[in-house]
């Protein structure tokens, strides 16, 4: 069995809700890790240090640019039984936006 490298990094999102309470989740997701992994093993630039900063640039355009302008960004959160009021992203659930016709928007059951 091979052992998975713990990347040396962690990444998350912080943000403001409706309520304007601020929350900050570090992703505890194996998807990010193995993006990371991925993005730095596929590098072209020559030393370790200049792949991982490729690889951390290019993991938060995905999850800035990407999952936010693109895709309708949900959240699964979870905690630790020792920590039951710290929550952490556990997985990340992204499907396409979905952009709706105005028109059927505003219509009411009596427009049909």
């Amino acid at each position: 069995m091979v052992e998975l490298e713990k990347i040396p990094y962690q990444f998350g999102y912080r943000f403001t809700d409706k309520d304007n309470i601020k929350h900050s989740y570090t992703i505890s997701d194996w998807e990010i890790s193995q993006l990371y992994r991925g993005c730095r093993d596929r590098s072209k630039a020559i030393t370790a240090e200049e792949r991982e900063k490729e690889a951390i640039l290019k993991v938060r355009q995905k999850l800035e640019d990407e999952f936010l302008s693109k895709k309708d960004l949900y959240f699964i959160v979870g905690n630790l039984k020792n920590h039951s009021k710290v929550f952490m992203i556990i997985g990340i659930f992204y499907p396409p936006k979905v952009i709706q016709n105005t028109k059927a928007q505003n219509l009411s059951l009596f427009d049909l």
